[in-house]
């Protein structure tokens, strides 16, 4: 069956990919639908109809991504959706793979998204970003020793302060930001009692500088944060002197662990409060999961922004990029498969063709964004992903690219 592509229009469409999220279970209630319809009037779109309604749908956003100290332009696919008739068509990689050639043809350098399970999203050149850890907790048991002060409560009107210190936030290597403020607003205008957001206004001028945000369960929680900003050690700090002074009556808490800590030097008796709690809801417990994909765009500009604190390495790169079997003839990109010259280094590059006397790298485009972004290293994931090379070049490739751990810190 052939797939039709069309551009959302929220008059059309809406009330038909309302209906496929309650199918794939993304709405269960107003609040839901509230915050999706919100989300869906802000977000660029694509839809594939049957007999005239939207059976799959496509939206994105634009972002950036910062590569160590520089940012990339970014689109993010925000969310990816098929009906319950629509399944196996080959929609979703169709319209997926379509609104990533409009990106590139605009300018974005590099795609990221959240994968619903690994496998699926490689087909159109995503590879598998960093582990993030997830950890829950007794906040009682938190050994924090930083001052605190009461908090205000934020609810709906404060979603221009909660995007601002979003975006403002400390941020990292492979730390990413949106450009729609509008999608917090979205999410904002969905709080229930369920919901809570608890922050401090110490940024210029009185603004919002470090939060939380997430939803409690029930008297005793857990209470589950699934956003929170700051702009630096005292703040992170604070939050968490924040979440401790609620352990008095909150049995756990659960929340991403920051990028620049190890979570567990910061619980008293860690290993003993996971064995008295395990098989309760209140668990204590520590998980890792790699939830988020990532891939380039434009291999020149990405390496244009590429500055590594690293004698020059240069080579040859064959990239093959899977995505072109899933575009048509109408768009003038057709992914980035081709032969470039790598140079890696304080001012690196990616110039089409190859070069005489240099080794060659051969990979597929999600396999060197993964080593791009120092998910993993060149030698381990030539054991795992679609890299090969010399052993001396991965070598090589490995102490170029002693890159941190890249953390996203922005829910899509």
């Amino acid at each position: 069956m052939a797939v039709e592509i069309l551009d959302y229009d929220h008059a059309r469409d809406w009330t038909a990919v309302e209906r496929i999220y309650r199918e794939v279970g993304w709405i269960e209630d107003e609040s839901d639908a509230k915050i999706a319809e919100q989300e869906a009037q802000h977000r660029p779109g694509v839809v594939f109809p049957i007999d005239g309604e939207a059976e799959c749908a496509v939206f994105t956003a634009p972002g950036a991504m910062r590569h160590l100290e520089t940012d990339l332009d970014m689109t993010v696919v925000a969310s990816v959706t098929t009906s319950r008739i629509a399944r196996r068509l080959g929609a979703a990689k169709a319209l997926t793979a379509h609104v990533l050639a409009q990106a590139a043809e605009q300018g974005s350098e590099v795609a990221a998204l959240s994968m619903f399970d690994q496998g699926f999203y490689d087909r159109i050149g995503f590879g598998t970003g960093a582990y993030a850890a997830r950890v829950h907790f007794d906040p009682a048991t938190l050994v924090v020793e930083a001052p605190f002060r009461p908090p205000k409560r934020l609810g709906a009107k404060h979603w221009r302060e909660v995007y601002g210190a979003m975006f403002s936030r400390q941020r990292g290597h492979g730390s990413c930001v949106l450009h729609t403020p509008e999608i917090t607003r979205a999410h904002l205008s969905g709080t229930n009692y369920k919901d809570f957001c608890l922050g401090f206004f110490d940024g210029p001028d009185g603004a919002l500088s470090h939060f939380i945000w997430g939803e409690v369960e029930g008297e005793h929680g857990p209470y589950n944060i699934w956003c929170y900003a700051y702009r630096n050690a005292e703040q992170l700090f604070e939050l968490l002197a924040l979440i401790k002074s609620l352990g008095d009556q909150v049995s756990s808490f659960s929340m991403e662990e920051p990028p620049e800590i190890q979570f567990q030097d910061l619980l008293r008796q860690p290993f003993r409060q996971r064995e008295v709690t395990r098989g309760s809801k209140h668990a204590s417990d520590h998980h890792t999961v790699a939830y988020g994909q990532a891939r380039m765009l434009d291999v020149p500009r990405c390496l244009a922004k590429t500055h590594i604190d690293a004698a020059d390495l240069r080579f040859n790169l064959r990239l093959t990029d899977p995505i072109a079997s899933s575009l048509d003839g109408k768009h003038q990109w057709q992914g980035v498969a081709g032969d470039y010259v790598v140079t890696l280094g304080e001012e690196s590059a990616a110039t089409p063709g190859r070069a005489v006397g240099l080794p060659d790298l051969h990979a597929s485009v999600g396999a060197f964004t993964r080593v791009w972004l120092g998910v993993r290293n060149a030698s381990s994931l030539a054991l795992t992903d679609d890299i090969q090379g010399d052993p001396a070049l991965l070598a090589e490739l490995d102490r170029s690219l002693r890159l941190p751990r890249p953390h996203v810190g922005w829910p899509f």
